[in-house]
């Protein structure tokens, strides 16, 4: 799967992170395709993994930071990649997954990047404030 520009958000570090899982889902397509090995994949699968964990990390801090109003069912969406996958793998140990593990991610990666992501890129975009924390309370002198 390769990066097109019709995938940007127009939020450079989005767009990057965005490269980089399609890059780890090509590594992962290329050792399937190559028939390198179920352990092979396995670790393939554990880097997507880890780059998908830092990214969903930072987008739903962004979320949070710019108070997108659909941040809760885009967080449960990252939490259903995790799901899939972990399904997908555990049904490796019986039978074969690789067809089903490209078509979910060729589908999810897709679909989120260019009509969930979207949602949030255009909501920052458009204009949305930095929510702000309430300063501290400020302390009283409480010596006399």
């Amino acid at each position: 799967m390769k990066w097109k520009n019709e995938y940007s958000l127009g939020i450079q570090e989005i767009d990057d992170q965005h490269r980089l899982l399609l890059s780890s889902f090509s590594v992962i397509e290329e050792a399937i395709k190559l028939k390198q090995g179920w352990s092979n994949v396995h670790y393939s699968i554990i880097g997507l993994k880890e780059l998908a964990r830092m990214h969903f990390t930072f987008e739903e801090a962004l979320m949070r930071l710019f108070a997108y109003p659909e941040a809760k069912e885009h967080r449960s969406d990252h939490e259903y990649f995790f799901v899939r996958l972990a399904a997908i793998e555990n049904n490796s140990l019986r039978n074969s997954t690789e067809n089903e593990l490209l078509e979910f991610l060729r589908e999810w990666l897709t679909i989120h990047i260019l009509q969930t992501d979207m949602g949030y890129a255009r909501h920052i975009l458009s204009g949305a404030s930095v929510v702000r924390s309430a300063p501290p309370p400020l302390k009283q002198d409480l010596s006399n």
